[in-house]
């Protein structure tokens, strides 16, 4: 069995305070993923039509079953499962979880990947993975931050101090939400050419945006780029803003030659096979 370090929260105050942050209204299915003893899902509980809550370690599931055990399947269900390997649900739904901090990244990943039917979720998770998410200009912006801002909203809603945990993690938390927007910012061929653009530029391991635009992009063009927008030629490429990428990404649609399409085209899917390889390598190690 693949486990998970986990800490979980030890206060009710601390659960009701998240709690008021979620919107039920988005739909009618919650999905808690590593609800330990159940503190979140029990404020979930009133508020909820569903739940699914998906526990990896034995001791736990067989705890919660118990706890839960007089409820009504139709109302709750406690799977036993590594949620990596559960299958997302079919129709639309939320998520209200403090996730198990080692896998952060593989459960975003995995909960607004492109056949989601995601609409909200509403995670705990480090402090410094939630500046992160956030990305510039209130941290370096890796590439997935821009790839989920396509499709999704992330705010930081409240920072949970490690003194609230059982047992205490070495790091402050905060609660973030990943919320889908109404409609994504590019579509069709022009979301392609973006995610092979971005994934290109950040994978060029050119640290300045005016060297790393220049793999693509003539020198004219580039300083053009950079004075519109009041970037520095020496600004770090993970230090630019996801509005600014767009900006950006428009001039390098309308005047880039077709060979600097030729140059990026593919790069996005190679990242997904590269990721989905050392993915299947770290499972086959540690299961």
């Amino acid at each position: 069995m693949l486990s998970h370090t986990q800490n979980y929260i030890n206060r009710r105050e601390v659960v009701a305070n998240l709690i008021r942050f979620v919107d039920f209204g988005r739909a009618n299915l919650v999905l808690e993923i590593g609800p330990g003893k159940g503190s979140i899902t029990d404020g979930l509980l009133p508020r909820s039509k569903r739940i699914i809550a998906i526990e990896a370690d034995d001791d736990l599931h067989e705890y919660l079953k118990g706890k839960y055990r007089g409820i009504d399947r139709k109302k709750m269900m406690v799977i036993h499962g590594d949620f990596l390997r559960y299958p997302l649900p079919s129709e639309p739904f939320i998520v209200v979880s403090n996730i198990p901090f080692n896998i952060t990244a593989d459960i975003i990943r995995k909960i607004t990947s492109e056949d989601s039917m995601l609409q909200v979720a509403y995670l705990i998770v480090q402090k410094e993975a939630a500046i992160k998410f956030l990305g510039a200009p209130h941290a370096h912006s890796p590439l997935f931050s821009h790839l989920l801002n396509i499709h999704y909203t992330i705010k930081k809603l409240i920072d949970i101090s490690k003194e609230n945990y059982t047992p205490r993690p070495r790091y402050d938390t905060a609660l973030i939400s990943i919320e889908r927007r109404a409609k994504p910012i590019l579509a069709g061929l022009e979301l392609m050419q973006f995610k092979d653009f971005l994934t290109h530029v950040f994978g060029c391991n050119k640290r300045t945006i005016k060297i790393a635009l220049k793999t693509v992009m003539s020198n004219l063009q580039v300083k053009i780029i950079l004075a519109n927008l009041n970037l520095s030629e020496s600004a770090e490429v993970k230090r630019v803003m996801f509005a600014d990428w767009i900006s950006i990404f428009k001039t390098f649609t309308d005047q880039a030659p077709e060979r600097s399409f030729e140059k990026i085209h593919g790069s996005y899917k190679n990242l997904l096979v590269e990721q989905k390889g050392l993915k299947k390598k770290h499972r086959t190690r540690v299961d």
